[in-house]
């Protein structure tokens, strides 16, 4: 099979005949292969990549065949011939065993293996770049293949814009991998003068003490960190990467205050006016005091745990990190111990920096409290934990501690607790308080029981002020009208929220008019669980219910 391509050197006059342009000449014996199997006869090839390039010298009046429908009419689009674009995105997303499969089943897609945007991001896990080797003791496992490595890193290394490392169960291979790409980059650099890593800017490393052991699985009596060679690879590597703007250092539990503060040592030293994004989530187990972030000029967001709080951190990140927008406190079940800063010196905080958005988050499978932060310059209180229910103490706590400035109280997750069903062991009143006394709320979603009765209200009192989204679960919604009429409310009122509250469908009419969003309707436990980025649904304003 052969194609005309259009050549501006074939002659002088550079002059092409439009209507061969695109005419393949097929094989007979092919073509009816096609027909019997189903397929309708080629006619017309269009090939997203080289389009361009077909045309490439053209006048614009040459194109104005190739916009008219007439003009493709009877194409059939071939999966061989997709665009770079898509077959870069699509190729983007898998991983390399994978992607070496892609690339075996055509020429187009074998050629697309090779695109750089194919490469950018480089994740590692147990099954990355392994052989399996039988052992005495344990049977076959997988070790890191040196020559696979190696011949990665001269390859694609170039290409990569992002390194995340998952949580792995062998840490000689996560060992090996580190020692080896900053061996690698060092070599370069020293033998060439050329930076192996000059494109990359994220680097993401997880740890997860809960696959070591290889199974998954929480263990609750012993809980281990890093430290020793792997840190010192860890930190090799981190000297070799120049040009990061996010790191991302989570659950590292180290013991030594040392060792932690050498680890900042090195980003700091690389990347203080390039870093945007530091994730350092427990990055050591006891209360350690770190003033690293301060370092950082152009930092934009910020998360941390509440074991390394301390008020000179505080001042070093306000008087230093100008830029700063948002500071996470995240805790999650390795977060053992935190530190509760005094109410003058989050004032102090705020005042230096007011423009420094906090929000506090609770994540995993902890089951320990929220540590509250009184005067602390609150947005947003996330609880993103299916064992911590909303209890009235912590709704009246937001209420009491943040009610000026609390702008998103988002629970996530399908709970996994028992809830009642009597009104007076919900949490229904302290909701309505919540949103009555926080004018400022925008985005409240819900997870637990409630009546809707206490919706409507929610809706009534969110409409007069601030309230933009409202997510709740359809099989939380009991169709009672429980809740004890206020003094403050006329007859005409009572006899309104009792009327709605009896059915469902006129209650959910009622929300959707208060809301201002004719669309609305309680969200299925299928869609609740897809709702599972708390960053994004803090910048969410209106959900779509037909995704």
């Amino acid at each position: 099979m052969c194609c005309d391509v259009y050549n501006p050197h074939d002659d002088e006059s550079g002059q092409h005949d439009h209507e061969n342009l695109f005419v393949i000449e097929d094989d007979p014996a092919e073509e009816q292969n096609r027909e019997t199997i189903g397929f309708k006869p080629r006619q017309k090839l269009l090939d997203g990549t080289s389009l361009l390039a077909r045309y490439k010298g053209k006048h614009a009046k040459d194109w104005k065949d190739v916009f008219n429908p007439e003009y493709w009419r009877g194409y059939v689009v071939r999966w061989e011939h997709l665009p770079d674009v898509v077959l870069e995105q699509i190729m983007g997303h898998l991983n390399i065993p994978d992607k070496h499969s892609m690339s075996q089943v055509c020429r187009n897609w074998y050629r697309a293996f090779h695109l750089p945007r194919c490469w950018r991001h480089f994740i590692l896990n147990d099954r990355t770049l392994t052989k399996r080797k039988y052992t005495r003791y344990f049977g076959y496992v997988y070790e890191l293949d040196h020559y696979r490595m190696q011949f990665c890193l001269q390859k694609v290394s170039p290409y990569w814009h992002a390194i995340h490392v998952q949580p792995m169960s062998t840490l000689m291979n996560l060992f090996n991998f580190v020692t080896l790409a900053a061996h690698f980059s060092k070599s370069r650099r020293e033998r060439i003068g050329v930076e192996a890593f000059r494109n990359l800017h994220t680097f993401e490393f997880n740890f997860s003490p809960d696959h070591i052991q290889g199974t998954g699985q929480h263990h609750d009596n012993v809980v281990y960190g890093t430290g020793g060679q792997l840190l010192k690879g860890v930190k090799d590597l981190l000297t070799e990467l120049r040009f990061l703007r996010h790191l991302i250092l989570t659950n590292l539990l180290l013991d030594n205050a040392f060792e932690a503060t050498s680890l900042l040592d090195e980003a700091a030293a690389n990347c203080m006016f390039s870093l945007e994004t530091l994730n350092i989530t427990n990055l050591t187990r006891g209360p350690v005091t770190f003033l690293h972030p301060g370092t950082f000029f152009h930092l934009r967001v910020l998360y941390m745990s509440p074991q390394n709080l301390h008020k000179d951190t505080l001042r070093v990140i306000a008087e230093g990190c100008r830029r700063l927008q948002e500071m996470h406190l995240v805790q999650n079940q390795y977060t053992q111990i935190g530190m509760v800063v005094a109410a003058k010196y989050w004032t102090e905080f705020h005042r230096i920096n007011p423009a420094i958005k906090v929000q506090l988050v609770l994540q995993g499978r902890a089951r320990t409290d929220l540590i509250w932060q009184e005067r602390c310059p609150v947005e947003s209180v996330v609880i993103d934990s299916r064992f911590k229910p909303l209890t009235a103490e912590a709704a009246v706590l937001a209420t009491s501690l943040y009610g000026n400035g609390l702008r998103n109280l988002i629970y996530l997750g399908l709970p996994r607790f028992p809830q009642s069903k009597k009104f007076s062991e919900r949490c229904d009143s302290s909701l309505l308080l919540l949103v009555r006394q926080c004018t400022h709320l925008q985005r409240l979603i819900i997870r637990e029981v409630i009546s809707t009765c206490t919706l409507l209200l929610i809706a009534y009192y969110g409409s007069r002020s601030n309230l933009e989204l409202l997510i709740v679960r359809a099989n939380g919604i009991k169709r009672r009208f429980d809740f004890p009429p206020s003094p403050e409310w006329s007859p005409e009122f009572v006899q309104w929220v009792k009327a709605c509250s009896t059915t469902y469908k006129a209650c959910f009419a009622e929300v959707c008019q208060l809301m201002g969003d004719p669309s609305w309707r309680p969200l299925t436990d299928k869609e609740f669980k897809k709702l599972q980025n708390y960053d994004s649904v803090r910048h969410m304003n209106r959900i779509n219910y037909n995704a």
